[in-house]
């Protein structure tokens, strides 16, 4: 059944969220869309919430306090469930998804996760908001991973286009396993710059991976126009880029924690890049995404 979509016109700016998994599907400036079109045979997604794991969890379960807790889907499962819809103002609009019956069977803590979709002055912002309801703590893992579409028409190729960080790079990246775990080592990837050139090819290995990032922002541009569209994503300690080999879109993945290592002892507070909430806390992130024509 196909999901309800909310639609908010702001300005210059205007927006499309469907219920299912509060998915960013449209975010037009002055009319220009920026976000991928969800092409089934190419990738079916435009803005997936990675909750309450990102990326695969080692041969699909974990244990927590002695109990095993079975979880196969890739990024969690916020991202195929219905959300209720909260509120809309003249500005934004509100989502919510609460544990249930089913989602303690694989993951055993009460919490809502609410998102928020705000657009002020031409810019869009993305408010994650994660909320322990238990009487203990909580542990999670929180990513984004939107989609933008690269137009490949009006004389553009996929090689004139590139991601520019906000400050020059030097970092290794981490080498994941065919099914989406992560390598204990690390290769080189950035050596003093702020660039990575969009290729055919440059995700024939997956999504390219970094830790402890010093910029906060990155932006894709084009060597032909001014086209660009920026991600301020401050706070996140990891952020991936990924797209199918030579599709005309690129996920930028701000996450706040990673794919199991290969290595991992399946327990879940022993889980690398794994946030604890003491009971009764809410963690908040926000992601500000502004295109420009």
């Amino acid at each position: 059944m196909e999901s309800t979509v909310r639609t908010l016109k702001c300005g210059s700016v205007e927006i499309a969220v469907a219920d299912r998994g509060a998915e960013l599907r449209s975010y037009k400036v002055d009319g220009e869309e920026f976000m991928w079109d969800r092409n089934p045979e190419i990738w079916a997604a435009s803005s997936p919430v990675l909750f309450p794991f990102v990326g695969s969890i080692k041969n699909g379960v974990y244990n927590y306090k002695g109990k095993d807790y079975e979880i196969t889907t890739r990024h969690g499962f916020a991202r195929t469930e219905d959300f209720d819809f909260v509120e809309k103002t003249e500005n934004s609009l509100k989502f919510r998804f609460s544990s249930n019956s089913e989602t303690l069977k694989k993951y055993p803590f009460e919490f809502d996760l609410f998102l928020t979709y705000t657009v002020n002055d031409g810019i869009l912002e993305i408010g994650y908001d994660v909320v322990n309801k238990n009487n203990s703590e909580m542990y999670f893992s929180l990513g984004t991973h939107p989609a933008f579409a690269l137009n490949v028409n009006d004389g553009l190729k996929l090689d004139d286009y590139y991601l520019e960080f906000e400050k020059n790079e030097t970092s290794q990246k981490y080498k994941l396993t065919n099914n989406g775990l992560v390598f204990d080592e690390k290769v080189d990837y950035l050596n003093n710059t702020n660039k990575i050139q969009i290729t055919e090819n440059v995700f024939d290995d997956d999504a390219i991976v970094f830790e402890g990032l010093k910029s906060e922002k990155v932006t894709i541009k084009n060597n032909k126009n001014s086209k660009e569209l920026s991600v301020e994503y401050k706070g996140f300690p990891y952020i991936a880029f990924w797209s199918k080999p030579k599709a005309p879109y690129v996920c930028i993945e701000p996450w706040y924690g990673i794919s199991d290592f290969e290595n991992c002892t399946g327990k879940l507070e022993e889980k690398t890049g794994i946030l604890k909430l003491e009971n009764g806390e809410n963690f908040f992130a926000k992601l500000v995404i502004e295109g420009k024509k």
